[in-house]
């Protein structure tokens, strides 16, 4: 994996900020006041953009060689989100629908470029460096939101811009230019290991959060400057939370953990603002909520990026097939489907409580069940407690010099932080299976760690593992 020097990592910074600006409804809105004209801009984006995510997915191995050996060309694509802007400036795309077509078909042809581009580059860093850029990219595109209270003229030089800026800021950044790419792999079956339970997870966390903050946000169309304040405070102090842990050197399930343990929270509490108070704190209560999944977004990018790094699975595989599940599709549901429904059956704000107390159980049984997980991992070189050997029958419990033994092998053999850890859960007598769970880590990942810490330990089984382990203890306390 690479590692990109400080100028390097500024410019990767600037250029993902700019990348995470996604046609803001009320953008579109200026260039079609007719309302059904706006309606039928926004929903051909969306299904462009699918399309388009769509038959990257499905021609991943040629769409990956263009963005590797074709810099210059992939570039071009994601320049050409200007040329769509330049068609709804002149006015003629509102009036003509094969120039509606052709704007709209730059613009989602600019953005599913631009993603793509990001994700060959960024699964070939360091993923501790992965995770500061999405943190620290995520409260650039808060301070970006800010920017639709400016004068008409700059919200849309912002967002004619963006992805042209974030796409020479890719351009120039260079991460992929290598004489050998990466060897991914595009099979299909490559996507059983996926971890589809958090994925699942996440997916109806956005598609249930995008539903709440839509109907309540296109009950009332006017945000308000505090609003929208609260909302980007929200993603940067959990943000800003995570990068501090990242700069005490935790792990990267510590980072996922100081991502989604706040985020949740705000979320319970903008959900219950929203349906058991009234007036400007209900909307604050909303802006909390949108915030909060505006945080899950982050996490669904660092889940799919960790699977890239240690399955070795095509990026533009993964991203395109996940950019439809847990992007396009939350996005339709709160700016098409939702508002439709409300104006179809003449819903207001008490009528979807209901759901949005439904959405709370689920966050809560997520937050339990993500807790529960976390709590049965044991950290490289801890000790456990008296209570653990009691309750799991586990012979390494208690042992002092477990973990020093552990440490002594791993160093020895050079094994990696990684792992280290899955060593040590496997010298515990933990299965794969069980390791792939607390972890959140695909059961073939962890069966790919397990082979490759054997062969550098020159054991063949957990048994021997567990033996060797036992022998370094015995050799330590002769000493």
């Amino acid at each position: 994996m690479q590692k990109l020097q400080k100028n390097q990592f500024a410019l990767a910074l600037v250029g993902f900020t700019f990348s995470w600006n996604f046609f803001p409804p009320n953008m579109m809105a200026s260039f079609f006041p007719d309302a059904q004209s706006y309606s039928s801009a926004n929903e051909l984006l969306l299904a462009l953009t699918a399309l388009l995510f769509l038959a990257a997915f499905l021609i991943r191995r040629p769409a990956a060689h263009f963005i590797d050996h074709h810099r210059f060309g992939s570039l071009c694509l994601t320049l050409s989100g200007i040329g769509g802007y330049g068609l709804m400036l002149t006015g003629l795309a509102e009036k003509a629908p094969s120039l509606l077509l052709a704007s709209t078909l730059l613009l989602s042809l600019s953005y599913v470029a631009l993603m793509l581009c990001w994700a060959v580059a960024l699964a070939r860093l360091d993923m501790h460096q992965t995770m500061l850029l999405l943190f620290s990219s995520s409260i650039g595109y808060a301070l970006l939101t800010l920017g639709n209270f400016l004068p008409m003229t700059g919200q849309r030089l912002i967002c004619g811009l963006s992805t042209a800026l974030s796409g020479v800021c890719w351009y120039c950044l260079r991460v992929n230019r290598s004489k050998q790419s990466p060897s991914y792999s595009f099979d299909l079956s490559a996507l059983a290991h996926a971890p589809f339970a958090l994925l699942g997870l996440l997916a109806v966390l956005l598609i249930g959060g995008r539903m709440m903050t839509g109907l309540f946000f296109n009950l009332s169309n006017n945000i308000s400057f505090g609003e929208l304040f609260v909302r980007c405070a929200c993603i940067a102090a959990v943000m800003s939370f995570c990068i501090a842990s990242l700069a005490r050197g935790d792990s990267v399930e510590q980072g996922y953990r100081n991502a989604w343990i706040p985020a949740t929270g705000l979320f319970l509490l903008g959900n219950m603002m929203a349906i058991g108070l009234q007036g400007p704190a209900s909307a604050i209560g909303v802006s909390m909520a949108h915030g909060a999944l505006n945080c899950f977004e982050v996490i669904f990018y660092l889940v799919m990026l960790q699977f890239v790094k240690n399955d070795r699975v095509s990026p533009v595989m993964v991203m395109g097939l996940g950019m439809i599940l847990l992007k396009v599709l939350p996005i339709a549901m709160q700016r098409i489907v939702f508002p439709q429904l409300m104006m179809l059956f003449g819903l207001s704000s008490t009528d979807v409580v209901p759901a949005v107390i439904l959405m709370t159980m689920v966050m809560v049984v997520s937050v339990l069940t993500f807790a529960n997980h976390r709590a049965t991992i044991t950290e490289p070189g801890a000790s456990s407690s008296a209570n653990e050997s009691a309750s799991s029958g586990n012979p390494t419990a208690g042992r002092s010099d477990f973990g020093e033994a552990c440490k002594a092998l791993a160093d020895a053999a050079g094994l990696s932080a990684r792992e280290t850890e899955i060593m040590i859960l496997l010298a515990r007598g933990n299965s794969q299976k069980h390791i792939s769970e607390v972890l959140f880590l695909a059961l073939g990942t962890v069966q790919w760690y397990a082979k490759t810490i054997y062969r550098k330990l020159g054991v063949h089984s957990k048994q021997e593992l567990i033996n060797l382990v036992n022998a370094q203890e015995t050799a330590q306390r002769t000493l």
